[in-house]
Formats: structure tokens, sequence, C-alpha cells
């Protein structure tokens, strides 16, 4: 890679990773009984990166997100329990949809449906992936967290209400990324095609 690509490509992951920390500033609590459990927009730019530079990209963008974060709220009551499980999740998604997305909707012999399928395709793994990866996460680090950080010991039943609450939210963030993302993929193609190896017929 060029000198001139490396630098571009710093200059995006900084555009980018700026993004996803000011849309994570933006939450939103969507189960009024579990008003810990909030969504936000944060992944999108994180997924772009992915699809655009490689699932590495994206997972660097939500590592320098989630820092930028607990510098910048402090570690809080929550010590950094919720950024631990955002990078995971969010992960969970980027990589497997970039990975798909990359191998077989790009080239220029692929048509607008074929992209659409495997955007679609994509999704579909992100959002089973998000949602297993999240169950087992939450699994392991939920009991640890309360016990050694607010000195709560979980029954099984507390336990998988959380697990359950989380799932349903991480299940509706993979969602909102794939009816989302993809069309900002477009936009953002067609605005900086000479940038990126997204070919859009």
């Amino acid at each position: 890679m060029s000198a001139a690509k490396k630098t571009e490509k710093l200059v995006f992951l900084g555009i980018f990773s700026a993004m996803s920390f000011v849309l994570y500033l933006f939450e939103i609590p969507i189960i009024p009984a579990l008003s810990h459990l909030k969504i936000d927009l944060s992944d999108i730019p994180a997924l772009i990166g992915a699809v655009f530079f490689g699932p590495l990209f994206g997972v660097i963008i939500e590592l320098i997100k989630n820092i930028l974060e607990l510098i910048f709220k402090g570690i809080g009551t929550q010590m950094g329990f919720g950024n631990i499980m955002n990078f995971i999740v969010g992960c969970a998604y980027i990589v497997p949809f970039s990975l798909i997305f990359r191998k077989y909707a790009f080239g220029k012999e692929t048509t607008e449906k074929k992209r659409v399928l495997f955007a679609v395709i994509g999704g579909i793994v992100g959002v089973i992936c998000i949602v297993v990866i999240g169950i087992g996460a939450n699994y392991f680090i939920d009991p640890l967290f309360f016990k050694y950080f607010l000195g709560i010991e979980l029954t099984d039943d507390a336990l998988w209400g959380a697990i359950w609450g989380a799932t349903a939210l991480n299940a509706l963030k993979g969602a909102m990324l794939a009816v989302v993302g993809y069309p900002l993929m477009l936009v953002l193609a067609r605005c900086a095609s000479k940038f990126f190896k997204f070919s859009h017929k």
C-alpha cells in the first residue's frame, strides 16, 4: 500500500471513529423496565468502515469509540462494563457482515440485485452472531460485574432476565444496522467512489 493510501486510510479512520463516538453519546432507552439497556447508532460508521476497508478497520473504530467514551464520560458506576459489551456485540455484527459483503458483493460483474442479496445474507448472519455471542458474553461477564463491582450475587432467574433483555436489544441493533447501514454505504460509495473499492451499478 502506498504512503498516500495509508494516509487516506488513517484520515477515514479518524473521521469514522469521531462519527461513531459522537453517535455513541446519544443513547436511547427502548425497554422501560430495563432503563440501562439503550440503543444507539454508533456501530454504523464502524460497519461502513469495515465494508470499505476490511473487518479490522471496523474493529479498531469500535475500540477507539469505546475508549473515547470512557475518557469523556468517565468509568462511572458501570466500571467499563457497558463499553466491553458494546465492543463485543458491535464486533460480533460488523466482522461477519463485512467478510461476507466484501467477498461476494464487490466486483464489476456484481449486479445490484446480487449486492442486495449479499447484504441481506450478511445481515442475517450478523444478527445471528450478535445474538449468540451477546448471550455468551452476558452469561459469563454479567455475574462477575455484579459480584465484584456491585456486590450483588445474581440468581439464575435474574441473570437470564438480564440476558434476554440484552438479547432483545442486540437483535434490534442488528436489524437496525442492516436496514440503515446498507443505504448509507451506497450514498457514501457514490460520493467518494475514488477512495473505495465498492462498485455501484
